[in-house]
This record gives structure tokens, C-alpha cells and sequence, in this order.
């Protein structure tokens, strides 16, 4: 992932908005979409199915490539988890989650804020989800790594996904003998999943649960550091948590490509003609800086309304974690600013090395000093 892909996704939009490219491991043509107008409307098209044919698992499909009436089907059983009011019950968690990973470091005056914050804040929120006992928890960069390396080296890392399908049956099991207040335990009770499902609907919930919300939480940072106006204006107060996030969302989209789609019958995509099984990529963050959208979309105003952008996607595969994102993020800034107000960016924000995977993006670290805090 280039540092700024920008400047190539404004290309495409004016010259190829539906391009054909090329991609490892995926057969027949691939189409690359980018105009907000038009991935708003694939993301909608019940003709392109989520979960191409690519790089199939020995497990049945998870919900972010299932389509309907599987889809809907499990999605109804998660989605009592992550409503506004189930998530809002969580944030006494979150801040002493927040609070714990900031006095990790607090006392030093300098630290690597991806890999001692926003990495450890969504996995151990994702952990408080699962129920995983104190002890059990693998570190953060444990999980991360496992889960990456499953899903997307390539060639498949075949160790690592039996690592990560190893956690994910240890802990089924563990839920079965030991239920709890926890998502598993409530899934396992329901009675309506098969174990294939189960395991597969935990593991998905692992990946979905923390990588994107790491991606956005750096980059969220990142953007604050370099606007100190504006960030102040919104610790004081002055601005809207919610209208901010969204404009945050709009602007560095974690998820830069949404889930495959492909094609389930020749249709035409802007004047694209999209042969039955060809693989659809929707550019979210291409679609959120469409001009014709979003006015000025390279820049950052936090007062604007930037609804109805598609970091989330769209339609029946919108994110089912959106309130938990904005949530952390709220309390994660809040916690972090908050604890060490006088946070600087230790490099220049220009030698930010960005990248994570092939679909994501945010820094890959972020040195910041600052004056040491003690307890």
C-alpha cells in the first residue's frame, strides 16, 4: 500500500471509474470501481454475491461472504450484541481498558502508540466480547499476527490458520463447560449454529473485530497531531463526537476495498460490461473522496456531514461493528489527549511508513514523545 493512493484512486474516477486489473489468485477478470455513485449502488445490487471464489477455506463462509438467506440468518444472531444500547453498556470497559494501555507508558515520555495503543485497545475489547479468561489472552500482537498471517500471505500460511482455528476451538470449547455474559456463550445457547458455523462466525468475529478499527485508530491520531486546532476544538467540546468520526471515516477509510463481490449474471457497471463471475472490487476510500459527494474531499473538516459515507459499506453487508468503532474511538482519543496532552509526533508526519494488508490502511507505527506522566 503506497503512502498515498489518492491521487491514483482521482485518476481512476475521472478517466476508468470501473477499471479492469489484475489480482493473485483470483480467476477470470477483476473490476476495480470507484466512483461513490457507483459503488453505493453495487454495494446494494443483490446480483453481485459477496464471497468470491477465491482462496476457498475448508469451513463454511462467514457472514462478510455469505450471502442471503445464510446471510441474514446469522447476522440476526449477532446483532443484538452491537446495537447502539448493547455497545454503550461496554464503555466503562473500553475507558479502563484505554486508561490501563496509556499508564503502560505514560511513565516514559516516549512510545510506538500502534504498538503499544491502538493495537492492544480493539483486541482486548474483542477479547471483554468473546469472554476469553484473563489468562488465556494472548497478546495483542499474538492474535494480530495469527489472524493476518491466515488470511492473507500468500501462499497461505497453512501453520498459522491452524494456529488461529486451534484458539478458536480452545475457546468454543471452554465456552461450552464455562458459559458466560459473552457472545459465544449466547451463540452456543441459541442452538442454531453447527459447529462449523460456530467456529467459523468466532473467527471472523477475531479478524472483523480488530484489524480496521486498529487502522482507524492510528490514523484518527495521526490526523489530530496534525491539527491541533481542531483537535482541541473537539476535546473542548465544540464539536460533535459523532459528526467528527464520520468525517474521520470519510476521509482515511480503514477498509480501503470492500469484501469481493462477483458478478452473478453479465451486467453493466457504469459503462462497464461485467461478465457473469467476474470479481467486483468496491473502493470505499476512493468512493468517500468523490468530489462529486464530498465537496473538497481531501480535506479535514469536522463539521461536516460527511453521511452517508461508505466506510462501512452499504446495504446488507454494512458493518454490524460501526457503533463499537466509533465508541473506541471516542474514548481511546479522549483517554490518550487527555492523559498526555502535550503528545508530538516523533518523526515528521510525511516519514509515516503506511501499509498493513493488501485491503487496509493506516501507519504501521507512530513514535510520539511527550512529558512523562507518573501514576
Amino acid at each position: 500500500m503506497t503512502a498515498d493512493p489518492y491521487p491514483g484512486y482521482a485518476w481512476l474516477r475521472e478517466h476508468d471509474p470501473v477499471c479492469p486489473v489484475g489480482g493473485p489468485h483470483v480467476p477470470g477478470r477483476m473490476w476495480l470501481v470507484t466512483r461513490y455513485d457507483d459503488v453505493r449502488a453495487c454495494l446494494a445490487d443483490r446480483r453481485l454475491g459477496s464471497g468470491a471464489p477465491v482462496n476457498p477455506d475448508p469451513h463454511p463462509p462467514g457472514l462478510s461472504n455469505l450471502n442471503d438467506p445464510g446471510h441474514a440468518r446469522l447476522r440476526r444472531l449477532v446483532a443484538a450484541a452491537f446495537t447502539p444500547a448493547a455497545v454503550s453498556r461496554l464503555r466503562d470497559r473500553i475507558a479502563r481498558t484505554c486508561a490501563h494501555a496509556v499508564e503502560s507508558f505514560a511513565g516514559r515520555g516516549r512510545a510506538d502508540l500502534v504498538a503499544e495503543y491502538t493495537r492492544e485497545i480493539p483486541v482486548a475489547v474483542m477479547h471483554d466480547l468473546l469472554g476469553v479468561p484473563e489468562a488465556e489472552r494472548a497478546p495483542a500482537a499474538d492474535v494480530l499476527d495469527m489472524w493476518y498471517r491466515a488470511k492473507f500471505q500468500q501462499p497461505r500460511d497453512e501453520a498459522k490458520l491452524a494456529e488461529v482455528l486451534a484458539y478458536v476451538r480452545k475457546l468454543v470449547a471452554y465456552k461450552r463447560s464455562h458459559p458466560g455474559d459473552d457472545l459465544p456463550t449466547r451463540l452456543i445457547e441459541s442452538g442454531a449454529l453447527t459447529e462449523d458455523e460456530l467456529e467459523v462466525m468466532v473467527m471472523t468475529l477475531i479478524g472483523a473485530g480488530h484489524i480496521t478499527t486498529i487502522q482507524f485508530l492510528g490514523t484518527t491520531i495521526l490526523r489530530l497531531l496534525d491539527h491541533p486546532g481542531r483537535r482541541a476544538a473537539l476535546l473542548g467540546g465544540d464539536i460533535d463526537w459523532s459528526q467528527a468520526i464520520n468525517e474521520l471515516l470519510r476521509l482515511d477509510s480503514p477498509s480501503h476495498v470492500a469484501e469481493y463481490r462477483y458478478a452473478g449474471e453479465d451486467m453493466t457497471i457504469a459503462d462497464a460490461r461485467v461478465g457473469e463471475g467476474d470479481v467486483v472490487l468496491l473502493s470505499l476510500a476512493a468512493a468517500n473522496r468523490d468530489p462529486n459527494r464530498f465537496p473538497d474531499p481531501g480535506a479535514l473538516d469536522l463539521t461536516r456531514d460527511a453521511r452517508p459515507h461508505l466506510a462501512f459499506g452499504h446495504g446488507a453487508h454494512t458493518c454490524l461493528g460501526s457503533h463499537l468503532v466509533k465508541l473506541e474511538t471516542e474514548i481511546a482519543i479522549t483517554t490518550l489527549f487527555g492523559r498526555l496532552p502535550d503528545l508530538t509526533l516523533d518523526i515528521p508526519s510525511g516519514e509515516v511508513v503506511w501499509g498493513y494488508a493488501p485491503t487496509f490502511r493506516g501507519p504501521r507505527a507512530l513514535p510520539v514523545t511527550f512529558t512523562p506522566r507518573s501514576r
